[in-house]
């Protein structure tokens, strides 16, 4: 009886290695591979500092090159605007690969290669990143990714909700707001497609916001509304626009910014934008100042986001509510507030702030 050949890179019969007990053992071993591979993923986790990824390395030793901004950041490389308000494309040198640029950075760039390079690559490099006047971030999926980095040197956060077509909601608002307010820049909130609503509503949905003082510009891109007001706000400030998919930032932008071209979409049969920006993408404007157009998002997560900022974003709250408002019920009329769903947003945001690592679960 002749015995079955060897495969490659067997040492032992064939015979052996078919067999069920082989099996049990490679099963025992690959399942003991997962549970070391999920303990080193968890305690890099629970290790991880969330302000690591933040920090610049010093660039002073190359003070001497020449200065640009990031108009546009690629996997590879970037989109650089220099002062002269030409553009080139720049790799990004070994020590920056782990750092995360995003538009608006203000780099230091050589306009021939610091370090060997495929010659099929552009062959400016951007070699480091001035200190950051601001930080636009949103709170990220876990510990290991904990913030995603929106845009970088901006003046001002406007915050895009329309009217209709996506339908306008408060909630964004109120995040954006807390993230404002972390990143040290004033919130405008920018109603757009204005003219699909009638002249006498009122959108009494801003109501609760309007109560808080926020700055408010009513726009129609379509008859021009809103348009010269923003323009003056503007200046020679930088704006970053956030908001859902379909709101109609790029539409405000192209008419802001007559030529610029954006790509537009028009809204789904279920009512929601499609994303027709897929980076934040930096645009220099003739008065002096700049815009940032970011893609549409679903949600503004604030999680890892200090509890503090909520006094700020709900201070018609009493303080000892703001300790624990999960104790409290937004339909409750005895607490005799004006607008229940305020409380509840409250609600979302003090959970979601304390959230930590709800993907840590998944490799355990």
């Amino acid at each position: 009886m002749s015995r079955k050949k060897f495969r490659l890179g067997q040492s032992r019969e064939a015979s052996d290695l078919d067999g069920g007990e082989h099996y049990l053992r490679e099963r025992g071993i690959e399942s003991k591979r997962r549970q070391v591979r999920a303990e080193r993923l968890a305690t890099e986790a629970e290790a991880h500092d969330p302000n690591t990824m933040l920090h610049l390395p010093d660039s002073a030793q190359w003070s001497h090159l020449p200065q640009a901004t990031i108009k546009q950041r690629h996997s590879q490389w970037v989109d650089l605007l220099l002062g002269d308000g030409s553009e080139i494309r720049a790799t990004l040198a070994g020590k920056l690969k782990g750092i995360k640029l995003v538009c608006g950075d203000r780099v230091y760039f050589s306009n021939s290669p610091i370090e060997a390079m495929d010659e099929k690559l552009p062959c400016a490099q951007a070699v480091a990143v001035l200190p950051r006047r601001s930080l636009l971030k949103r709170g990220g999926i876990d510990d290991r990714e904990p913030w995603q980095l929106v845009c970088a040197n901006a003046d001002e956060l406007w915050a895009c909700a329309s009217v209709v077509d996506p339908p306008l909601r408060p909630g964004l608002l109120e995040r954006a707001y807390a993230l404002s307010i972390d990143a040290n820049m004033p919130l405008r909130i920018i109603v757009t497609k204005r003219d699909k609503a009638s002249p006498d509503d009122t959108l009494p949905e801003l109501d609760p916001i309007r109560g808080q003082g926020f700055p408010i510009v009513e726009t129609s891109a379509k008859t021009g509304r809103g348009l010269d007001e923003l323009e003056g706000l503007l200046g020679d400030r930088v704006a970053v626009l956030i908001g859902h998919s379909g709101v109609g930032k790029s539409t405000l932008i192209n008419a802001l910014l007559p030529g610029c071209g954006l790509k537009i979409g028009e809204i789904s049969k279920y009512g929601t934008g499609r994303q027709t920006t897929t980076s934040a993408h930096w645009l220099k404007t003739p008065f002096g100042g700049a815009l940032i157009d970011t893609p549409g998002i679903r949600t503004l997560s604030v999680r890892g986001l200090d509890r503090e900022l909520l006094r700020r974003v709900f201070p018609e709250f009493p303080p000892e509510w703001l300790e624990d408002p999960m104790s409290l019920d937004p339909e409750d009329e005895d607490l005799g507030i004006a607008y229940p769903e305020r409380l509840s947003s409250l609600q979302r945001l003090w959970i979601e702030m304390a959230d930590r690592n709800p993907n840590q679960n998944v490799h355990r």
